[in-house]
């Protein structure tokens, strides 16, 4: 199950580093991070690009959290509301 956790804009120099990890933990908070962190579950990242600044140098990034179909992850959604499930094709 896919949840949508929000988004972040970054340089696109910043993808795949230590940098992006750090736009993605300030956006979505350093609670919702530890946990998704701590149960080892999936990030993915989907990236495109920005709408408000040049997008040449810009990126949008996507956050989601593959969780899986657990006592954990129900546990997870009642704790952050602002999850919303997103149905993936």
């Amino acid at each position: 199950m896919r949840y949508y956790l929000g988004n972040c804009e970054y340089k696109w120099t910043h993808k795949n580093t230590q940098m992006e990890i750090i736009w993605v933990r300030r956006e979505i908070g350093e609670d919702i991070f530890k946990t998704v962190e701590s149960n080892d579950w999936k990030w993915t990242f989907l990236r495109s690009e920005s709408q408000t600044m040049p997008s040449d140098l810009y990126c949008r990034c996507d956050i989601y959290v593959d969780l899986p179909s657990s006592k954990e992850a129900t546990l997870f959604v009642l704790k952050y509301p602002r999850a919303r499930l997103v149905e993936v094709l």
